[in-house]
């Protein structure tokens, strides 16, 4: 019985210590990701760079609304020369910070470049023709990163990633006034090796009580 007891004993201290280890990894990563946000602030402050606003918390970059900036025409996926511009202007410093820091390197899994399409029919055969249009949007940019950047060549190939959002992330469909330029863009994140794989593992710790 004792035996049995001490037994029990040790899976929960096992239990207890392999889920503290998963927030630790957790919890690592948010601050991990918190520093390359402020990295890249700094960075493109420093620069005076206003085209882009960085997410404090994810360290998603966002561009800036303005009347002048158009990323691609209506059905196109040409980017226009504003967004090459701005292209110019951003990527340098974003892939200097993710690339060239040897405490982010080792932890970063992906780039991703998503390519965004302005909804102008809440239908199926749009959506997927629109998914279409976003990922080739999304690979123009980063055909043009590369062609811009070929000393990254070998990061790159390991980390970039392409992908179409269609109109899933539209901001205001619907409303009169809804600007359908603003979605035609596209967005830029990254991911950290783990991140998911302890989420979920943490998600299913706690719906096993553990």
């Amino acid at each position: 019985m004792a035996g049995l007891l001490f037994i029990l004993f040790a899976i929960i201290v096992i239990s207890n210590f392999q889920y503290k280890k998963k927030l630790k990894i957790i919890g690592e990563n948010i601050d991990l990701r918190s520093n390359i946000a402020k990295k890249l602030q700094d960075r493109f402050n420093k620069q005076n760079t206003t085209s882009v606003v960085v997410d404090l918390e994810t360290g998603d970059i966002e561009f800036v609304d303005k009347d002048d900036l158009v990323w691609f025409d209506m059905d196109e996926s040409i980017l226009l020369p504003a967004a090459r511009a701005i292209l110019d202007e951003v990527i340098p410093v974003y892939l200097e910070v993710l690339f060239d820091d040897s405490t982010i390197v080792p932890r970063l899994d992906r780039i991703l470049v998503e390519g965004h399409a302005s909804q102008e029919h809440d239908v199926a055969y749009r959506y997927l023709k629109d998914l279409e249009l976003s990922e080739a949007r999304a690979h123009a940019v980063g055909v043009y990163i590369l062609n811009s950047h070929p000393k990254r060549y070998t990061s790159l190939k390991k980390h970039l990633v392409t992908l179409g959002r269609s109109f899933a992330d539209a901001r205001h469909p619907g409303v009169t006034n809804y600007d359908r330029i603003k979605d035609r863009k596209v967005v830029f994140r990254y991911t950290l090796k783990y991140e998911k794989m302890m989420r979920d593992l943490i998600q299913i710790d706690q719906e096993n009580g553990n």
